[in-house]
């Protein structure tokens, strides 16, 4: 009897539930949200590279232009809270 009520809820676990599917969304997310959140600011770079060449009244802003989109793109890589973070403070920029 007992081994009847293991096997009926080790076949209860087998099925997967909602909280393991968003459990294997969540963790599939957290490896991607780095290189997404670089290639954004890479695409970043790119627009101030143009800027750079287009508006050339803001010279002396040129390099800040170009090297903090590519700094901000390294650490979002390399470190996914400072991603998330950097992810969240763009959300509120385009939405405000």
């Amino acid at each position: 009897m007992a081994e009847a009520a293991k096997d009926s809820k080790e076949a209860k676990d087998d099925i997967g539930t909602a909280d393991k599917w968003f459990g294997k969304l969540s963790d599939w997310l957290g490896e991607k949200i780095s290189a997404f959140v670089a290639f954004l600011f890479l695409l970043f770079a790119a627009g101030a590279l143009y800027g750079t060449f287009i508006v050339p009244r803001f010279q002396q802003l040129g390099a800040l232009l170009l090297a903090a989109p590519i700094v901000l793109a390294a650490v979002a890589y390399y470190n996914r809270a400072a991603a998330l973070v950097l992810f969240g403070g763009l959300m509120l920029f385009f939405i405000l």
